[in-house]
């Protein structure tokens, strides 16, 4: 498997499991109104004020069967993709 596609395929994973670890942090504080989707969209992103006090109060709810979402997943797989997708893809040549 070429590198670019491997790299792909890492980034995407550590992007999937980014967005599924915030939806686990950031959905019950949506759903009981605390946050918005914009706002709680925003924490996916960058870590802001409120965004901390969401995940406190996330982690009230459920202490110690979660750790709170960290925005540098997100950032760590979309740099990971975007390193797949400026490395050169090796072709065979058929001779």
């Amino acid at each position: 498997m070429a590198l670019s596609k491997l790299l792909l395929a890492a980034g995407a994973a550590v992007l999937a499991a980014a967005i599924g670890w915030w939806w686990t942090t950031f959905g019950d504080v949506v759903a009981y109104g605390y946050l918005s989707w914009t706002e709680a969209g925003r924490c996916l992103v960058h870590d802001s004020d409120i965004c901390t006090l969401a995940k406190a109060l996330c982690l009230g709810s459920h202490p110690r069967a979660l750790v709170a979402y960290w925005t540098r997943v997100f950032w760590l797989g979309l740099g990971i993709v975007s390193i797949s997708l400026l490395t050169p893809q090796m072709h065979s040549q058929d001779r």
